[in-house]
């Protein structure tokens, strides 16, 4: 079994696959980067899709009052969740050195299982050759699509943005307004508590006036006991 694929020359079609596939992945890497790079350099006229999302979080995030005190953190949190073909980037960005890590492994064992096979010494040559030449092909992609420098520039143009061109815009836009959820809210607290306030004081004025004829010292005692009861509703 083990002879004839090593025969049929299964291993070296596999090696073959794996260097593509890294190769295609470091590719795919390398062009994400390469278009957010460039989305970056113009963030406020972007249709990139993660520049838009996070713009929105920040302007959402300055509006609630929920000031962002560390903007690298803010933006290395959204590189990783930046996906390439339903993929995360940084998890597709591994494989070209899963596949040389694969690609070396099947070589080794085609070598060794050809020698077991004492299979003729061309065989072994060959797939040590191709194993060789895969390892070093993608290590010569991963080199020329160097993406760090790329991730860099994008990170750097989205600090920039943030930090320098939309902070300043939001405290022009709501220098003088406060947030309008924190508004709503503490409309709705006064609301509800100027309702229970009212309600206690109809609550007691109608007792009262079931006792109209009580002397003016209890008159005076109610009206002491309603403003107790307003200014613990109201504070």
């Amino acid at each position: 079994m083990l002879k004839e694929i090593l025969e049929g020359r299964a291993l070296l079609y596999a090696m073959a696959v794996v260097c593509g596939v890294g190769i295609l992945s470091k590719l795919a890497v390398w062009i994400s980067y390469r278009r957010l790079t460039k989305a970056t350099e113009n963030i406020s006229s972007s249709k990139n899709t993660l520049t838009r999302q996070l713009k929105l979080k920040f302007e959402n995030c300055y509006k609630l009052n929920l000031n962002v005190q560390n903007v690298s953190v803010f933006v290395d949190k959204y590189l990783q969740k930046y996906k390439v073909l339903g993929i995360r980037v940084h998890t597709m960005d591994r494989i070209l050195q899963s596949a040389v890590i694969i690609t070396a492994i099947l070589g080794v064992s085609a070598c060794a299982g050809a020698f077991w096979q004492e299979l003729p010494a061309g065989q072994i040559v060959l797939y040590g050759a191709v194993m060789l030449l895969s390892v070093l092909i993608l290590s010569l992609v991963n080199c020329i699509l160097d993406i760090g420098d790329k991730r860099e520039t994008a990170v750097t143009n989205l600090q920039d943005y943030l930090e320098n061109t939309l902070t300043n815009r939001l405290q022009h836009e709501y220098a003088n307004e406060p947030p309008k959820d924190l508004m709503e809210e503490k409309e709705a607290q006064a609301l509800l508590k100027q309702g229970k306030a009212q309600t206690a004081a109809t609550s007691l004025k109608i007792k009262k006036s079931k006792n109209p004829k009580k002397p003016k010292s209890d008159s005076i005692d109610e009206e002491e006991v309603i403003r107790e009861i307003l200014r613990e509703f109201l504070t």
